[in-house]
């Protein structure tokens, strides 16, 4: 069974500067895996360990994302690919996922794809349906728990964790999955499979590698500024408990809270 988990670079926190042609400057801020590939790659080594196969982790990006997909095969993934081309850089949610899912086609042999939910730098969450999209494969998202994967049998079967109801759902394989976080818990790697991965180099599949030309965003941003801070906060003072609470009662009921 060959599974593809699609992995991001991310900055850690959100405290980053935006530059005068609105790309985002992480510049001197530490990168992480995406906090949900964590959860993505995990669920594939789970299924991996038990059927057996092969684990690529597949990235789109820059040089510098190397280092965490060497994380990713610290983990124990068994595979990596990285897709790397100057057309590339300023490529929206769907076009992204046409050239990953061109990728996928190329490896060929691929049973299921696990994704994040979402990127914690975009928060699209849109990444997972295109790339199921553009590959013609079934899509589960909001995946909270797989109970089962069935190489044989051809499907894999999940529950869906939606805000108000649980889903249990069955597709065909192929198809893409996308978990949300707490799935599961993701391993630390130890210092000796991290010293063990560190000079591998991925392979590199250009845009010609792939065969795709032409790529544009079909959407663009027209602007990108941080959120108002938020309002600072009020101190309700009285002379004892009880005034103190008749008054926070007061401004409640004042802002329409209750």
């Amino acid at each position: 069974m060959h599974i593809v988990v699609c992995m991001k670079q991310v900055p850690r926190d959100n405290s980053v500067k935006i530059n005068s042609d609105l790309s985002i400057n992480a510049d001197g801020i530490e990168k992480i895996i995406n906090l949900f590939d964590e959860y993505a790659i995990e669920e594939g080594l789970a299924w991996n360990e038990k059927h057996g196969g092969k684990l690529t982790v597949l990235s789109m990006g820059i040089d510098e994302w190397v280092e965490q997909m060497r994380r990713a095969l610290a983990m124990g993934a068994t595979d990596s690919l990285l897709l790397k081309d100057a057309s590339f850089a300023n490529l929206d949610t769907l076009a992204a996922a046409k050239v990953v899912a061109a990728a996928i086609k190329k490896l060929g042999d691929v049973d299921l794809v696990f994704c994040g939910r979402n990127s914690t730098d975009d928060e699209s969450g849109a990444f997972a349906p295109a790339l199921a999209r553009a590959l013609g494969w079934a899509q589960l998202t909001y995946v909270g728990k797989v109970l089962e994967v069935d190489p044989a049998g051809k499907k894999v079967t999940a529950e869906r964790h939606l805000e108000t109801v649980i889903e249990t759902v069955t597709a065909s394989l192929p198809a893409v999955v996308s978990v949300i976080k707490d799935i599961n818990s993701p391993r630390y790697p130890s210092l000796l499979k991290i010293k063990k991965v560190a000079k591998i180099q991925p392979p590199v599949w250009t845009a010609a590698d792939l065969g795709v030309s032409g790529l544009s965003a079909a959407a663009t941003i027209s602007s990108r500024v941080p959120p108002p801070p938020r309002p600072s906060g009020e101190i309700i003072d009285g002379p004892d408990a009880a005034a103190k609470v008749r008054k926070l009662v007061d401004k409640l009921l004042e802002n329409q809270i209750i």
